[in-house]
């Protein structure tokens, strides 16, 4: 049994870092595009 766990965990490992990994990225590029949104308003109303 444990060395069915032993066996599994570092691929396991990996996949959570990558899981992640591209979560971060998805959120860090949605959180880009909304703030830029917010800005093109914002000069859009002052100017």
């Amino acid at each position: 049994m444990y060395e069915v766990i032993a066996a599994l965990t570092p691929p396991v490992v990996v996949g959570g870092a990558f899981v992640y990994g591209v979560f971060k990225l998805f959120r860090s590029e949605a959180a880009g595009r909304r703030q830029a949104k917010r800005i093109d308003r914002a000069e859009s109303q002052k100017g």
